[in-house]
């Protein structure tokens, strides 16, 4: 009986460490969003006021301090192929700069000098790392795993590894998704961890691994010091990896659509890859950006024929037309303009998978 029950708990945590570990590969299995985005600012750590915040032990000193490292948002958004693109302004002063002036919701020179650059580096969004709000951890108590818990401390004497005290911090982390036109806010989501549940060998110290010999381990005191590394480790993962997921849901690209002067779409066909494009005003300009190795007067003839291939099907103008000889494999900003003056771009990668 003893073998069938660590079996059965082998498979399970096997199974734990498979889910967590393929969450963001199933992330990474669905279309990117079609667009090239340049992430600036940080997650400056704002203290909690009151209790001992998640990331507050973390900070040393009193100058700013960036709890989760703009890298590892880079890192988990193209691990997850959130977009076509994603780079970093690797100026970490001019992160800071930006991320401080949008806040207050400025357009200063300096930001008006990023977003101009933004644009000519080919991006079609800017991806802000707003504020770490720091939050206090509670302790929610024992779970509802506690007869597990009993059963193998009894039968095995490993109790100890079973989850059985939950945990919350409740520190936020706070993103926009703006424009680089005009840096207006697109979207602008308030990121949570959940809870966070806990083993013994998690939560406690030698000595409380010690006591769990004679008692039950859900009846063991927790050390505060391990209980706060433990639930920061897994806050920032979550933390991370829910702002993957938030930016690639279906909601997100619902509202980027409608809050774009035009939609861009790139569709496949036996002849190549074409662009389509559906607005509510007529286009004034199209331009292609990107293609290295395409020729100018291939170039040039797409811009012409996306132009005049207009009609109108009683609610929006429509256009499309065939991307030039070449363009698979590389990476292609459409940008267009309409008659008001509003611009729309789009970035793809013709013949990837989609």
């Amino acid at each position: 009986m003893r073998g069938h029950l660590r079996a059965g708990l082998l498979l399970t945590a096997l199974g734990a460490c498979q889910t967590q570990g393929s969450e963001l590969g199933g992330l990474a299995e669905l279309p990117p969003l079609d667009c090239s985005v340049l992430v600036t600012g940080g997650a400056y750590l704002t203290p909690h006021p009151g209790r001992r915040g998640t990331f507050g032990s973390a900070a040393e000193t009193g100058e700013p301090y960036e709890a989760i490292g703009v890298d590892a948002v880079v890192d988990v958004l193209r691990r997850g192929s959130v977009f076509q693109h994603v780079a970093v302004d690797e100026d970490a002063g001019r992160r800071r700069l930006v991320r401080e002036q949008l806040r207050l919701g400025s357009v200063s020179a300096p930001v008006l000098a990023v977003l101009q650059k933004a644009r000519d580096d080919g991006f079609d969004f800017l991806l802000v790392v707003e504020e770490l709000q720091d939050g206090p951890i509670d302790v929610q108590g024992t779970n509802g795993r506690w007869p597990v818990t009993f059963a193998t401390w009894i039968l095995l004497g490993i109790g100890a590894l079973i989850p059985d005290q939950t945990f919350e911090s409740r520190a936020t982390l706070r993103v926009t998704l703006r424009e680089v036109q005009t840096g207006k806010v697109l979207h602008d989501p308030l990121l949570v961890s959940g809870p966070v549940e806990l083993a013994l060998v998690e939560r406690s110290d030698v000595l409380g691994l010690l006591e769990s010999i004679v008692v039950p381990p859900f009846f063991v005191g927790d050390d505060p010091e391990r209980v706060a590394a433990a639930v920061r480790g897994v806050t920032e993962r979550r933390l991370l990896l829910s702002l993957a997921r938030d930016l690639k849901s279906e909601s997100v690209r619902q509202r980027l659509r409608e809050r774009s002067a035009a939609r861009l779409v790139l569709v496949g066909t036996d002849g190549g890859s074409k662009i389509v494009v559906d607005c509510a005003e007529s286009l004034s300009s199209a331009r292609l950006r990107g293609g290295s190795g395409i020729q100018p007067s291939a170039t040039a003839a797409f811009e012409r024929d996306l132009l005049a291939s207009r009609t109108w099907d009683g609610e929006y103008f429509h256009y499309e037309a065939m991307l030039p000889e070449g363009a698979a494999g590389r990476r292609l900003q459409v940008l267009v303009g309409t008659i008001r003056g509003s611009v729309a771009s789009a970035t793809f990668l013709p013949g990837a998978p989609r």
